[in-house]
């Protein structure tokens, strides 16, 4: 059994998010939840050299058409009686807490092809803590929780991003990675809400919090859609 596989925080956490039908996965299985996307997603942040403090020891996953690094081998992860095929790069003879990637300064040493899991970041999926909870799921950007606590590779403590105003650079960034989730779920097998969350982000329309029901509900208000 793989430590930290961060296609468990994929498919149980974005996945669950923005599914259109039930899927089951590790024997639970996920129906689609109310997701309320904010207008926070769209903003930016900053990435200081000198950090590295997000950069735990987890797996490094890839689609069979992402570019990815030698390293990766090829697997196979079950979901919904199917077997999916992905390339993980396991860092299994890293016997240390950080990724093997983290170069000295911080910054990453496959930037060009970092997986999925690391180039999401940071947007966020809040779940409630309760499975039987009537709130929203909701999809924004932030920092992390926990982010006064990471070690820095500068030896010092806190992670260094910063959050910003929206821009256009930003708001292109957000598709980009909606645009890439959308390929993993569909990869998957999986029907989601992304296109419409796109096609709203698109249109300039997300200037206020706008909630996707599961289907055979009708949305907060018309999206025009």
């Amino acid at each position: 059994m793989l430590q930290s596989d961060s296609v468990d925080k994929i498919v149980m956490r974005y996945f669950a998010a923005v599914t259109n039908r039930p899927f089951t996965y590790k024997e639970r299985t996920y129906h689609p939840v109310s997701l309320k996307v904010s207008p926070l997603l769209l903003r930016d942040y900053t990435c200081p050299p000198g950090c590295g403090g997000c950069c735990f020891r987890f797996t490094l996953d890839y689609l069979p058409s992402e570019d990815r690094p030698k390293s990766a081998k090829r697997r196979w992860v079950r979901i919904d009686r199917r077997e999916v095929e992905i390339w993980t790069d396991a860092q299994e003879d890293n016997e240390t807490n950080r990724c093997q990637k983290l170069l000295p300064d911080g910054r990453c040493g496959i930037y060009p092809v970092r997986p999925f899991s690391c180039d999401f970041e940071l947007v966020r999926v809040l779940q409630p803590v309760q499975s039987t909870s009537t709130r929203d799921a909701i999809l924004t950007q932030k920092l992390f929780g926990r982010g006064w606590s990471y070690q820095r590779v500068d030896g010092g403590k806190g992670a260094l991003c910063e959050m910003k105003p929206v821009t256009d650079h930003s708001t292109q960034e957000v598709i980009r990675k909606l645009t890439r989730l959308k390929e993993w779920a569909d990869h998957f097998g999986l029907e989601t809400r992304i296109p419409d969350i796109l096609t709203v982000i698109r249109r300039g329309s997300l200037t206020r919090p706008i909630v996707f029901a599961p289907p055979g509900r009708q949305l907060s208000f018309d999206l025009g859609l």
